[in-house]
């Protein structure tokens, strides 16, 4: 007679299924794919309502005027000077950083930004701005690093909205914020990114669409996040925990369109940029040091 063999006294063999935890894992793989085709119903439609709304926004408001070409240079606002040596500042981005929403360039977020390192380090500090209005992730990878003029001693990079409006995919997205990354990076300077502005200050975008604004600026937003953690050279500025709250109560700190910052609003913004423009500037290498 043919006698099975016996494991542990338990009568099976090893790796033999046990019916009770196959049917324990397929009930568990099943309400996992379930919940993930719950959650994609819930979210396609949201997202698919907001398209063409979505694009309407971005047309209209995406590639708006900026003001005139940022190539400044600020001194401290007291007068006095702890070093003469000019901080070398490169302003790359989208419509935010290139001044969209004020008439002069001293209102722009370059400059005010500037304005509030030179004053925190008695330094002079030359500004000058890459960014376009409408610009994507790729297109300051393509269009602006590629312009540079002179080697920065920061970098300073607000980019987004636009993958968002205009729903970069999340693959194409993580690709371009990566290599845009190691370009800025390459440049020989600490970068400091900004965080996605605060959607919900921007009344003028109707529903549906803010409602898929937000949960697609929350998937560019983890994006983004991912990219600047794994380089030590990059700072993430999480700018709508720090002054967000500001913009959604304080109609001021739009412009008159309702959807690009005021003169105030990219003060506010400033505030939030420069402390880790100063440090990463404090803790640099000086640019020409180990050449």
């Amino acid at each position: 007679m043919r006698r099975s063999r016996e494991v542990g006294g338990q009568g099976r063999v090893p790796g033999s299924a046990n019916p009770g935890s196959g049917q324990r894992r397929g009930f568990a793989s099943a309400a996992r794919s379930k919940a993930w085709w719950v959650t994609l119903g819930l979210v396609a439609p949201l997202v698919g309502l907001g398209v063409g709304q979505a694009v309407v926004v971005s047309r209209r408001f995406g590639a708006s005027p900026a003001v005139a070409p940022v190539d400044v240079t600020v001194v401290p606002s007291g007068g006095v000077l702890i070093s003469e040596t000019a901080v070398e500042m490169a302003a790359f981005g989208d419509s935010a950083m290139a001044g969209v929403g004020v008439h002069h360039v001293d209102d722009s977020l370059p400059v005010q930004l500037a304005q509030r390192v030179a004053d925190a380090m008695g330094r002079p500090v030359h500004v000058v701005g890459y960014a376009r209005s409408g610009a994507r992730t790729i297109d300051v990878l393509t269009g602006q690093v590629l312009g540079l003029q002179r080697g920065p001693d920061v970098s300073v990079l607000v980019v987004g909205t636009n993958d968002v409006t205009g729903l970069t995919a999340p693959a194409t997205l993580a690709r371009s914020s990566r290599a845009l990354l190691d370009a800025l990076v390459s440049l020989g300077a600490p970068v400091v990114m900004s965080s996605l502005p605060e959607f919900r200050s921007m009344r003028l975008v109707p529903h549906p669409l803010m409602e898929a604004v937000l949960v697609y600026g929350a998937v560019v937003g983890a994006v983004q996040r991912r990219a600047a953690a794994v380089r030590p050279l990059v700072r993430f500025v999480d700018v709508v925990g720090a002054v967000g709250a500001e913009f959604v109560k304080d109609r001021r700190m739009l412009s008159a369109d309702s959807f690009h910052p005021s003169a105030a609003g990219y003060g506010r913004i400033a505030d939030a940029l420069v402390p880790a423009v100063v440090t990463v500037l404090e803790t640099a290498q000086p640019r020409g040091e180990n050449q």
